[in-house]
């Protein structure tokens, strides 16, 4: 794939979907945040951060009762072709992406971006050549 296939997002973009799914949760009782390995566990710390939300690994979310599941954001990247999310929903947990294909089988319950086109998204935290 060619550069002119790519889109290089920044941190700034990263900071505002965080602050769109910030806003959609405003009235939501949130205990817990998670990030899927790998892609969402920097946006999954950041939110922790922004928020003041308690952080814990994916691992041990999985092992929460369903009672704090529905008070636990898993968060990713991108809902891409929606493989990775289908768990965390199937779980019960409360799914968020800092992006959304429309292509995506399994939608997050809150996302910053709708993506429209078939670029590849290349995340600041990756390496350029992704």
């Amino acid at each position: 794939m060619n550069n002119e296939n790519k889109i290089y997002l920044s941190w700034k973009w990263v900071d505002d979907q965080i602050n769109t799914i910030g806003d959609k949760l405003e009235n939501v009782d949130i205990e817990f945040v998670s990030g899927i390995p790998r892609g969402g566990l920097i946006p999954a710390v950041m939110m922790s951060h922004v928020f003041g939300i308690k952080y814990i690994s994916y691992s041990s979310a999985r092992m929460l009762p369903k009672d704090l599941r529905n008070k636990t954001v898993v968060v990713d990247d991108i809902a891409d072709t929606g493989v990775t999310l289908k768990e965390a929903d199937e779980m019960g947990f409360i799914t968020a992406t800092l992006s959304m294909r429309s292509t995506s089988l399994t939608a997050p319950r809150y996302f910053g971006e709708f993506i429209t086109g078939d670029e590849w998204l290349v995340f600041p935290w990756e390496k350029l050549d992704s």
